[in-house]
């Protein structure tokens, strides 16, 4: 979000890319499991950058298994696991998911660990609403109330300068009132200003 700032050049972008792994059918009108998604003409096709693109895994719609499937393949697998059991036969079967396979079991293992990690996750996301939330509402109050201010402000000026030329008119003070509503102090305060 803070790449680049006001007089940066472009080319200090990083490439930023999102994964989607569905575990339904967001697709309805092809078999195909895995797509990459980027910026392009839509009359061209003519692809616009390599800085943004979105890959989307529909572990629906996995085919059956093959022999020497490709990594995705074999990783949509692993993330489409629906028991402990799958995920340790597929981490025997691959030693690439070995690892992967530790993590998750440690997490899993660990009801507590996992609930202390998803209550302070919770909190972060908590307490930046709550900042962001008070920050809008206090900007919006601040206006307010400075608006509210400037209103009040300018008819003050507005009812001193009607005063002023009504006594340069030489109206008496009485009629400066009545039409004004108007004090004698406020009165008395604009006539030292004059005279």
């Amino acid at each position: 979000m803070d790449q680049i700032r006001e007089g940066d050049s472009y080319d200090r972008l990083q490439k930023c890319i999102q994964v989607s792994i569905l575990d339904h059918t967001y697709f309805q009108d092809d078999e195909k499991c895995y797509r990459r998604i980027a910026l392009c003409d839509t009359e061209t096709g003519k692809e616009y950058t390599d800085l943004l693109e979105m890959h989307i895994l529909e572990l629906s719609k996995l085919p059956p298994e093959q022999k020497n499937e490709t990594d995705l393949l074999q990783w949509m697998r692993f993330l489409g696991g629906k028991c402990r059991e799958d995920f340790k036969k597929m981490a025997e079967n691959n030693s690439t998911f070995e690892e992967a396979y530790d993590v998750l079991d440690r997490l899993s293992a660990d009801e507590k660990k996992r609930l202390e990690y998803e209550a302070r996750q919770k909190a972060i996301r908590d307490h930046d609403i709550m900042m962001k939330t008070a920050k809008r509402l206090g900007l919006e109050a601040g206006i307010a109330e400075g608006r509210e201010k400037g209103i009040a402000e300018g008819r003050e000026q507005e009812k001193r300068n009607i005063i002023r030329e009504m006594l340069q008119d030489h109206i008496p003070d009485y009629k400066i009132k009545q039409y004004t509503g108007a004090t004698d102090k406020e009165i008395s305060e604009e006539k030292s200003r004059l005279f």
